[in-house]
């Protein structure tokens, strides 16, 4: 009888789930793709590695060679057998701008599902759509000013001089990283720490100052530990484990702090008038002054903490890792290398900083850390979702209109897109002369349309202060094993990449600074 039921069971759940994937491929209209047990952006699609017959999250940067049928098809299916909705992938940079570049009229907005890492704090710029979304950024852009860019690089070179001196760095001529990726990681936290939000992080946190040790250990605990808190039930953090308390305590600490914090600047802008307190630039005060207001962009206390946590946490990592790929590929290609240092001489002198007026004249140094961001794009995977039908104009495999059904759940590849050899010549290839002369907008790695990066002009700022201290300063070079050459230290160190917290990256980085001079 059991054994009947069972079968039965299994009968009608095998009958249900063929019926369901017949109906998603035929949303998707047929089109060729990969048709795995479980969807990449699923939970268990996402947690199982990247195997033949689980593509995994990681699937694009695994198949990058090969992806979208050797880059001969601009959009693809991807229909799980048991877990996941169907998604239409794309690989195509021009499919990608007809989608993004305007997206309040092809109606496409964010799945909460494929945000939901994004709301642990509370709405915000990121994860909002439509009118939502329009309300965050009117309050988040005026925050990205050339008096912010100023402070960015001030900031950058006071902090770039406090972390040689907390790593020793200023007592010796040689030393080895094992973990350059580290140092940037944290640097850029310091840095929109200070200049986005105005929040005390210091490279070494300083005991007798009030809130400054707690906040920044809180800080980069929450930031280390935020997949795990997703994930994991709150029960289980009343477990007798160690590191489960810790965490609790991270984010218990980090909430009290923001919202004494938001008290505290809501006070002194009560007092002193928006326009006053609004002089410091940063967006932690726009959001705070918006806190209340009863217009339609007043914001909630939860969403002032929301934009503030997601802004500081995508925004570092996602230029934390380009640093860390581009100082990398930089100690692979000498030649690269070389050619920057002599860029950066040429606009300040050994002994002397660089000037923000300075940095138009680093075309070359740019061009790296934006090639490198082509070659890891932090956000390796952008999810729209279809309110409404969409045709798009295809030219892979041959030309014609595809229609995009309402409720079609959209994967943009970023990875795919920029290692597509059809916009990309020689797309493996380490090229920053490919970004010479090209127009800021036309960046893509940044995104398309009004949703793309808001801190691009932030990003970029900090990166070029940031290397050029660092290349005036230190000659970079590989760490390899016993005969190692360099193309295999390249495969086994920078062939090694993946989605770690919020943005996708290169694994661990060990280098060599030699000092310059």
């Amino acid at each position: 009888m059991i054994l009947k039921v069972l079968f039965t069971a299994g009968a009608l759940f095998s009958i249900s789930r063929a019926y369901q994937f017949y109906q998603g491929w035929k949303k998707l209209h047929f089109l060729p793709g990969f048709y795995p047990l479980f969807s990449p952006m699923s939970l268990l699609g996402a947690l199982i590695p990247s195997t033949w017959w689980n593509p995994g999250i990681n699937w694009p940067w695994v198949q990058r060679h090969t992806a979208f049928f050797n880059h001969s098809h601009d959009v693809i299916a991807m229909v799980p057998i048991l877990l996941g909705d169907p998604l239409a992938y794309v690989g195509s940079l021009d499919v990608t701008r007809q989608l993004l570049s305007a997206e309040g009229k092809t109606g496409l907005t964010k799945p909460p599902e494929f945000t939901s890492i994004l709301l642990l704090w509370g709405d915000n710029l990121v994860s909002a759509s439509g009118e939502m979304w329009k309300r965050h950024r009117r309050l988040v852009a005026p925050a990205f000013t050339p008096k912010t860019y100023a402070l960015v690089w001030e900031e950058t070179i006071t902090t770039y001089r406090e972390m040689v001196v907390a790593q020793g760095w200023d007592q010796g001529k040689e030393f080895v990283i094992p973990k350059i990726n580290s140092l940037p990681m944290k640097f850029a936290l310091i840095i929109i720490s200070r200049c986005g939000f105005g929040l005390p992080m210091s490279w070494v946190d300083v005991e007798d100052k009030e809130d400054a040790l707690s906040f920044g250990q809180s800080l980069s605990m929450v930031c280390e530990y935020k997949i795990i808190r997703l994930i994991l039930p709150r029960w289980v953090y009343k477990l007798p484990i160690k590191k489960l308390h810790d965490i609790e305590e991270a984010y218990v600490t980090l909430a009290e702090f923001m919202r004494s914090f938001v008290l505290r600047r809501k006070q002194e802008i009560d007092e002193k008038g928006v326009e006053e307190e609004g002089q410091r630039g940063d967006l932690f005060t726009r959001l705070v002054a918006a806190l209340g207001s009863a217009d339609k962009y007043g914001l909630e206390e939860q969403e002032v903490i929301g934009n503030t946590f997601t802004l500081m946490f995508a925004g570092h990592e996602t230029t934390a890792k380009v640093i860390s790929a581009t100082l990398g590929l930089l100690a692979i290609h000498q030649g690269e290398q070389e050619k920057a240092y002599q860029e950066i001489l040429s606009v300040c002198p050994a002994g002397t900083d660089p000037q923000l007026e300075d940095a138009p004249r680093l075309t070359h140094l740019l061009a790296c850390f934006q090639e490198a961001l082509r070659l890891y794009p932090p956000g390796s995977i952008l999810s729209r979702e279809t309110t409404q039908d969409v045709v798009v104009e295809i030219s892979h495999p041959s030309k014609q209109s595809l229609v995009i059904e309402k409720g079609t759940r959209l994967i943009i590849d970023m990875i795919a897109i920029h290692y597509d050899p059809k916009v990309f010549p020689d797309p493996e290839r380490f090229l920053p002369s490919r970004w010479y002369g090209v127009p800021d907008l036309d960046v893509s790695m940044y995104g398309i349309g009004p949703r793309a990066c808001i801190g691009r002009k932030f990003a970029q700022t900090e990166a070029t202060c940031f290397l050029a201290l660092f290349l005036r300063d230190w000659k970079l070079d590989v760490v390899l094993k016993d005969g190692e050459t360099r193309q295999e230290y390249e495969a086994r160190v920078m062939g090694k990449a993946s989605i770690d917290g919020l943005a996708f990256g290169v694994g661990p980085i060990a280098l060599k600074l030699v000092r310059r001079g």
